[in-house]
Order: C-alpha cells, then structure tokens, then sequence
C-alpha cells in the first residue's frame, strides 16, 4: 500500500494545476490589467459537523494558500440547513427514503422521534464547538450569508471554485447554490473534485443545469460517477482529480489524542453493516491482528447500538481528534470514503467496505483509481475468500 500512497500524494498537486491551470496561474502572478488585490473564494460544504466535509475544504484552502492565492470560504450556509438535517433523517431511519411502500407503519412514529432524536444530537454543543472552533482558527471566511443573500457578496471575487464532495446533488433543496446559478456574475467558475451522487438526469432538470454548467469555465469532478453526470449534462467529459485531502499533508494538525493508548482497532462506520455484520468483521480483524481494544467513532445520526462491541464509543470529536484517531490507530476498518483516503494517506492498514449502492460506487472508483481494490469489500465472506487480512499484514495465503 506504501508505494501506491506515494504515487497518490505526487499525482494529487498535478492534477489540481491541470485542473485549474490558466486560472491558477493568473491568480498567482497576475495579469496585466489586474490589481494585486485578486480574490478567490470556495464554495463548499465547510458548514457540516462532518469530517470528512471540513477536512477537504481545510485542504483546499490550505492548498491555495501555499500557491500564494488570496482565498477564503464562502460562508454561505443554506438558510435551511438544521430543518433538512431533520427532514433527511427521517426518510432515512423510516425507510421513506428507499421505498415507502415497504415501509413498516407499526413502529413508523419511534423511528420518526428517533430521528429527530439522532438530528438534535447532531447538533449537540461539544461537537458543533469542536467544529465552529476548528473552523475560525484555521480558515478565513467571507460574511455569513444564505443562498439568497450569497449574491451580495459574489462581486468580491474575480474566481468562485466550487468543491469538493458531493455537492452536485440534484433535487435537494440545499444544494442549487453550488452550480454557481447567480444573479450576475463577472468572474470565473471553476469547480475541483466536484461529486454528485447521481448520473442519470431528469428531463425536468437537464435545460437548467446545461446552463448553469455550460457557464463554467473550468469543470473537474472526483469520479467516474460524476463524470458521467457532467457528460449527460452538457456532452463534454471532465478530468476526473483527487480529493483536495490529497492535496495537504496535515502534519500541522493534531494534539496528540490517543497517541499514548495502547494499540487499538479503529472503527469509524457512517451507515448500515457490511454483509454478515460488523461484529463479525472485526472479529475476524482480532483473530489476525490479536485482542486489541476497539474504540469507535459514531456519528450522532448512526443508531445508538451500531457499535455495541466496541470497548470505547466516541460521539462529539473535534476534526483534529478524528485525524489522530486515525493517525495513532493499528488497523481501521471503516465504509467511509474520506477515513479509507486518510488511513491510505497515513500509511495505515485498513479494511473498507460498502453496504449501500451509493457507498458502492465511491469505493468502486477509489479501487480503481489506486489501486486498492484487495482492501475493499461487501462482505464478511469476501474478507476470508481475498485473504484480506493476511495481505494486509504481507503474509502469503500460504501462513493460514
């Protein structure tokens, strides 16, 4: 996995610049006609108490920074942001979401309040500090605004980059925004590691969105899945680049949490069990690895007893936490596409899996794309018949 990481960290500089090549480099140096006081500004998720989303804006900021590029995050967080928090986590835990036809309408009105219960956990007041905290300390922000209010302030700015993460969203009510549809606009758009979750696009949609993406003047997107979207939408196929969390190293990052614990396995699981259940996955790790502790990272909208094997739960975890959590892990098994990149980046060893279609195809293309296909599995059958564990550890099938 060593060589593979390596490979992964010097392709990820590159391929931003190409990405992004004219525009960076007029940022950077000027253009004749220019003042020297350019300004760029990113718009992304950098709003959600979700690791994964801060991190990757955290680097992308950092990235331009380290190019000499006056840059800061757009704060613009949707007006509605806490209400589809709760709308989501209820077609989520009742099923709505998938098929509402299956439903089961006996105990629709407990998992309706434990949704709502998971939503206010959400926001809880250590997690939602750790975040806030992490945020103003480290990045510069615009004025706060909404998706109204946001076009106040575009004229500030002579570039808007939008991404990464999935923000190309289609029908959701907070995700418009991120197509750069403004009022006016005189600068350029350009968008970096853009992902969107679907790819087939609805008549109702097609016309606005090959406006709103026919106006970029530069598109690059995280996957093939994504590629494909952008190609249905406006008949050009993208570059697909690496993750802005490629781009940092983050070694200035961490307070040393959990660096003086015994060795443990890490746990940090975003959705349903992989097939043949998560306890037995991680028995599977201890049977190989040995009897270490395993400590857990929920996050507040995961069901209270997904990681009852666990000898240690952690619910509220600032950004830098989590980093060291990784950092400081044996092993961390996990269906999260940004702590597979981190355990890659990290040098950790590792086992992904994915249990829903949309997890499905981030980790198909991830597989792909660096070449880790033997780490990343759908079930606990797979783990045994691939050997994954004792590869991991540089043993030949041959030591069973």
């Amino acid at each position: 996995m060593a060589a593979n990481v390596t490979e992964v960290l010097t392709s990820a500089h590159s391929e931003l610049i190409t990405a992004c090549s004219v525009k960076l480099r007029a940022f950077r140096f000027g253009k004749v006609g220019y003042s020297s006081m350019r300004k760029m500004g990113i718009l992304t998720y950098h709003y959600s108490n979700n690791y994964g989303g801060v991190l990757q804006s955290y680097a992308l900021y950092k990235y331009f920074k380290l190019l000499s590029i006056d840059v800061e995050i757009i704060d613009c967080v949707p007006s509605s942001y806490k209400v589809d928090s709760v709308i989501n986590n209820v077609f989520y835990f009742t099923g709505l979401r998938k098929d509402p036809l299956k439903i089961n309408w006996e105990d629709f009105i407990p998992r309706v309040f434990f949704a709502r219960l998971s939503a206010k956990r959400q926001f809880n007041k250590r997690m939602v500090r750790n975040f806030d905290l992490f945020r103003n300390l480290n990045m510069e922000f615009s004025a706060r605004v909404d998706e109204k209010t946001v076009n106040e302030i575009i004229q500030g700015y002579e570039a808007i980059i939008v991404g990464s993460d999935q923000i190309w969203n289609v029908g959701q009510r907070t995700k418009p925004i991120y197509f750069l549809g403004f009022e006016r606009f005189d600068g350029d758009k350009i968008s970096y590691a853009a992902d969107s979750t679907i790819a087939e696009v609805s008549e109702e949609h097609i016309d606005k969105l090959r406006r709103e993406l026919g106006d970029f003047d530069r598109i690059s997107v995280r996957n093939k899945h994504s590629q494909k979207f952008v190609e249905t939408v406006i008949g050009e196929k993208p570059p697909i680049v690496a993750d802005p969390t490629l781009l940092w190293n983050f070694d200035e990052l961490g307070r040393g949490f959990m660096s003086d614990r015994d060795p443990y396995i890490l746990v940090y699981v975003l959705g349903k069990d992989i097939s043949g259940s998560n306890r037995k996955a991680i028995e599977e790790i201890k049977r190989i690895y040995g009897d270490l502790k395993v400590y857990a990272i929920v996050i507040p909208t995961m069901k209270f007893n997904i990681c009852d094997y666990a000898d240690k739960v952690f619910y509220d975890l600032g950004p830098e936490e989590w980093l060291d959590m990784i950092r400081n892990a044996t092993f961390v098994y996990t269906d999260s596409f940004h702590g597979t990149l981190f355990s890659l980046k990290f040098h950790k060893p590792f086992l992904a899996y994915y249990a829903e279609e949309m997890r499905a195809t981030r980790f198909i293309d991830l597989a792909e794309r660096y070449q880790i296909g033997r780490y990343i599995v759908s079930s606990v059958d797979e783990i045994e018949a691939k050997g994954v564990l004792y590869s991991i550890l540089g043993r030949s099938f041959g030591d069973r």
